[in-house]
């Protein structure tokens, strides 16, 4: 939405103050120690597992306007959300019912800042003498906010209550008659009490705080500090930017099946930098989906907002100033900003989970232009959350919807330099805890038989991405719950390598009905070999299934993609991953082109004999193009901009070329250089065991000409043209 901005009248008119150094960077420290302080605050009174063991909240001081002015390390979606809250709440209430002292307004609805419902915030205006000068909010995800299921849902009031701006606390009070009418909408209404508790006590602390360090300083230099940091942040960035070459920079990803049809859904972004601005332009994405996985213009801004922090503001403070050299244009009524009354329930981990995808390959290629900043591009983390969701009655007797959250375990994408994390987390939640199996079978009626690296998770390359950990449990406690799943990443590839790095495996699940796994723990064995009917489902299901006593889930999560040729990679450090299963024998073989012996360990010979097979096979690969008079590969050329760590754009003889490392000019700039790459379709197998592409798409692995190195895999729809990747300003 526009800049709102709150009545003049009503907001202090601060006197820029020079502040030193030491207090400027005491007081800031201070403001982030607060956010801090509200996070420990709302896990040490709410008693959600959402809180305490996802860490599915976020907290925040912004400006009179909404600007971020501090934010959380936990879900980065969230700050990006409140700040939009803010601003609805000023234009929906600063006339009607008014903006005081000691109130506080809540939101839930997802085309007023929330990224959808089950996502409640709770922000509290700050006061000065009377006059506004901040705000303090947090976010947090409740359990159950009424509605339907998400995959049946065909609009957003069928999600849940909504809850536009509202005044919910006056006088430092929670207003009763408006929480019982929200708490009466949930199945949870006593989690859902507690965490609200907790948001109102995180917010009186901010408040508080904040009161102290103004008594302390003094609220110009205070304010003088909130805008010295937005300032230095903006300032940053933009010399970043400025040192990056002009181009235009693209990235697409896709997300997979409704909920009833399995349709692909593109997420498509093109990045114009120029000078120190970016524009990042969605209108390309596919129209918005009839079902839960579109996400709102405040979830558009979230998922891009969560790409940029890492990459760009890796060393300044994350606020609002890392995003005012930043533009988005988008279309109305399209997956990445959906029209009222679209359903949008899937929140996160639906198109806003692709955003962040594809925004964090797209400014990894701009940043892989830059030998100084290359080691902030990363490969695709894991390609999309597989929750499971539980319906029935628990281990206490109580109602019980919600998921687990097993699903956080997952590898991190790779980068010029290293491996990814095995496991990583989610990339979008610098401080993520892992939940513990015990505090897992606490809350839901699961016993766990296994927590294990998978083999073949993660994407091969020159560096590796991280591998995930998958699970398996049965029931405990109950005979029977109802499930759902829901995902993308199913048949559509969207953990995507970097530079020849391979994609990282899909999401795969499995559940065995009537398995014989408690006659095994009956007879006292470890249940390793586990048989039962094997069941198939869709990425997503509009109706449940049962979960029996007799019955074993496993869930297989996407990881971190791989950067750069897996040929390339050690053939020691893939022999050690094979000894430690997390990659197998086959994907050594065909994909690193690795030999181990019988037992593990590396076969030299065979490994040379094998790579020299496989480049020999790249070679006969077909061109589309071949280009004609091209400098010889010893000739001398200037540097235009390095593309990753194993190519170049290069000025030859007054002309610009897009150069392998090998030193092949085998593509003219200005055009897409994979027209001119020796290129083959890739079969699902040809990209590891776990990769299953949709009807649809198609895979295809570019090499250079010359000396075979893989430079890029993509993962696009068939017949279409490849991507143009990298369009430099030569």
């Amino acid at each position: 939405m526009d800049d709102i901005r709150p009545k003049d009248s009503l907001v202090y008119d601060f006197k820029r103050t020079a502040v030193d150094p030491v207090t400027f960077e005491v007081v800031h420290h201070r403001l982030i120690s607060i956010s801090e302080e509200q996070a420990a605050t709302l896990s040490a009174i709410s008693g959600s597992p959402l809180v305490n063991d996802a860490t599915d909240f976020n907290t925040g001081i912004f400006g009179a306007d909404g600007a971020i002015i501090t934010l959380g390390k936990t879900v980065l979606f969230h700050a990006a959300s409140v700040a939009e809250m803010v601003k609805h709440i000023i234009k929906d209430c600063a006339d009607s019912p008014g903006i005081r002292p000691g109130d506080m307004f809540m939101v839930n609805h997802p085309y007023k800042g929330a990224l959808h419902p089950p996502d409640f915030g709770l922000v509290a205006p700050v006061f000065h003498k009377g006059k506004l000068i901040a705000w303090t909010g947090v976010c947090s995800h409740q359990i159950d906010v009424g509605g339907v299921p998400g995959t049946t849902a065909t609009e957003v009031r069928m999600e849940g209550i909504l809850v536009p701006p509202l005044r919910i606390v006056e006088n430092e009070e929670f207003r009763t008659d408006m929480l019982a009418m929200i708490l009466g909408a949930s199945r949870a209404p006593v989690n859902m009490n507690l965490d609200f508790r907790g948001m109102m006590a995180a917010n009186r602390v901010a408040l508080q705080r904040l009161g102290d360090t103004i008594d302390q300083y003094g609220v110009d230099v205070v304010m003088s500090v909130m805008q010295g940091t937005i300032e230095l942040s903006e300032k940053t960035v933009r010399e970043r930017l400025r040192k990056l070459p002009d181009g235009v920079y693209r990235a697409q990803t896709f997300l997979d099946h409704d909920g009833v049809q399995n349709k692909l859904y593109r997420i498509h972004v093109e990045m114009t930098k120029k000078g120190d601005e970016l524009t990042l332009d969605f209108s390309k994405s596919a129209d918005q989906a009839p079902r839960f996985m579109n996400c709102t213009e405040s979830g558009l801004l979230a998922g891009v907002r969560a790409g940029m922090l890492p990459i760009l503001a890796f060393d300044v403070p994350w606020n609002e100033g890392v995003f005012k050299p930043m533009k988005i244009i988008t279309r109305p009524g399209s997956i990445v900003s959906a029209t009222f009354p679209a359903p949008v329930g899937q929140g996160p981990i639906g198109a806003m989970w692709l955003v962040e995808t594809t925004v964090t390959e797209v400014l990894s290629k701009l940043v892989a232009t830059s030998p100084e900043l290359i080691r902030e591009a990363q490969a695709s983390p894991n390609g999309g959350p597989d929750p499971i969701g539980f319906e029935g009655i628990n281990q206490y007797g109580e109602v019980l919807r919600g998921g687990n959250f097993d699903m956080v375990y997952v590898g991190g994408g790779a980068y010029s330099h290293r491996d990814g994390l095995s496991p990583q987390g989610h990339r979008h939640i610098p401080a993520i805890r892992l939940q513990n199996v015990e505090r897992a079978e606490n809350n839901q009626p699961l016993l766990y038989l296994f927590r294990k690296f998978l083999t073949d998770t993660a994407g091969p390359g020159r560096n590796r991405g991280g591998v995930s950990v998958g699970h398996g449990y049965i029931l405990h406690g109950v005979d029977k719950m109802n499930i759902r799943f829901s995902c993308h990443c199913y048949e559509a590839p969207s953990s995507l390598g970097m530079f020849g790095g391979y994609p990282a495996a899909c999401n795969t699940r499995k559940l065995q009905k009537n398995a014989n796994v408690l006659s095994q723990i009956e007879a006292g064995h470890l249940p390793v070999d586990i048989k039962g009917d094997l069941q198939s489902y869709p990425a997503k299901m509009t109706q449940p299934d049962s979960f029996g006593v007799n019955d074993v889930y496993e869930n297989g999560p996407s990881a971190g993609a791989g950067w750069g040729d897996p040929l390339e990679r050690e053939p020691e450090l893939v022999a050690k991953d094979v000894f430690y299963e997390l990659v197998s024998e086959g994907a050594a073989r065909d994909i690193y082109g690795v030999i181990v012996t019988k037992d593990r360990k590396l076969d030299v010979k065979a490994t040379d004999k094998r790579r020299a097979e496989i480049r020999a096979e790249r070679l006969k690969w077909i061109a589309e193009k071949t280009l004609s008079g091209a400098p010889d590969t010893k000739a001398q050329g200037d540097l235009v901009a390095i593309v990753g760590d194993r190519a170049s754009i290069q000025r030859v003889g007054g002309k610009a070329y897009f150069r392998c490392e090998c030193g092949s000019c085998f593509a003219p700039a200005e055009e897409n250089w994979k027209s001119y790459a020796k290129k083959a379709l890739a079969a699902p197998a040809d990209l590891g065991p776990r990769i299953a592409l949709h009807a649809e798409l198609e895979a295809v692995r570019y090499a250079c000409p010359s000396c075979a190195r893989l430079h890029w895999v993509e993962i696009k729809m068939k017949g279409e043209a490849p991507l143009f990747d990298f369009e430099l300003r030569t």
